[in-house]
């Protein structure tokens, strides 16, 4: 690209590495997209997986256009190989609509960090329209869940009408005895975090289904449950407090055997999932004031985080795993 001045402005490692993971992530889910799209029946459903799987194309055509342009190798990604369009359904048309709603939701999370850490004009028009168009899936996902009293809201809980100020430091932590109810925040990051753990659980529930790997199979089973004892912790702290949890995705896992998908984008996918899982986490700390809560979360963060670096290795093992863009290694140039 170059500007007003005729000069061309280098892409920096920070776009270079949002760029190149963008379009792994966008190919992958082109190929979930198409076989969806082979199996669903509902016409609403049909209807926003068909607009979710012409903007990931999209996204892609433009990030291959960009890549051409500055002479960046276009990432190997995710094609034709890692789907089987002929693969009867693994998951009800619910569950493409919880997907749907997760996808738009994470990714809308990360498009926008990807933008705040963008310089380009171009780059930075791409990633807008990147928060748009997940903008727009969202919200028409979560109309149609609604719609169809597919999704549990978060719990209603008293308005305030005065201001406060905390007084006691057992608003933090109680040596004894039952700790306060959790605040507003507090519950909204059970609830995230209670959605990504289901859409976990429930995919790794199909991967282990099909995938004839041993090892990956033990290594999925491994992660369902992992998935499962989070929503187990998460459930017990909205319980104690009287408070519902969002409904499981278990029942739309269906009998099938065949693998819609490659190995490769399963384990991928997996991956994917806990990096999402370990992003919302993330967040969720950052409003959570309760110690036992967060010493709850931390030691989860502690076994998704090694159960992701397991994953990686078998990816390496299978050379599958596709090196991000890299800095210059000064001292092997300077031999």
């Amino acid at each position: 690209m170059t500007n007003q001045d005729g000069r061309h402005i280098t892409l920096t490692s920070s776009e270079l590495g949002e760029l190149w993971k963008n379009y792994i992530g966008e190919s992958l889910l082109n190929c979930v997209y198409t076989h969806y799209l082979s199996n669903v029946d509902d016409e609403r459903i049909k209807a926003i997986l068909e607009k979710a799987s012409n903007m990931t194309k999209s996204h892609m055509m433009k990030l291959e256009k960009l890549f051409n342009k500055e002479s960046f190798a276009i990432p190997a990604g995710f094609g034709k190989n890692d789907v089987n369009d002929q693969a009867q359904a693994v998951f009800t048309d619910k569950f493409y609509l919880f997907y749907l709603k997760e996808a738009s939701r994470i990714n809308l999370l990360q498009f926008s960090n990807a933008l705040t850490v963008s310089f380009r004009a171009d780059v930075r028009e791409y990633f807008s329209e990147c928060v748009k168009d997940m903008n727009d899936l969202y919200q028409e996902t979560m109309d149609a869940m609604l719609a169809k009293g597919l999704i549990i809201r978060s719990p209603f809980i008293p308005v305030p009408t005065e201001v406060k100020f905390i007084e006691s430091k057992d608003f933090l932590h109680k040596l004894i005895g039952k700790q306060r109810p959790m605040t507003s925040t507090e519950i909204t990051s059970m609830y995230v975090n209670l959605d990504s753990n289901q859409l976990g659980k429930s995919l790794m529930m199909a991967f282990s289904q099909v995938v004839q790997s041993e090892d990956i199979k033990k290594y999925i089973l491994r992660g369902r449950d992992i998935s499962h004892k989070n929503i187990v912790i998460l459930q017990d702290f909205l319980t104690k407090d009287h408070l519902p949890a969002p409904q499981l995705w278990d029942p739309e896992v269906l009998e099938s055997k065949v693998a819609p998908f490659s190995e490769k984008l399963m384990l991928y996918h997996v991956a994917l999932a806990n990096a999402g899982s370990l992003f919302n986490y993330g967040i969720g700390l950052t409003s959570t004031f309760r110690y036992d809560i967060s010493v709850d979360v931390a030691r989860l963060v502690t076994e998704i985080a090694k159960f992701s670096n397991d994953g990686v290795k078998l990816l390496i093992e299978r050379n599958w795993l596709e090196q991000p863009p890299m800095a210059a290694d000064r001292d092997e140039l300077a031999k």
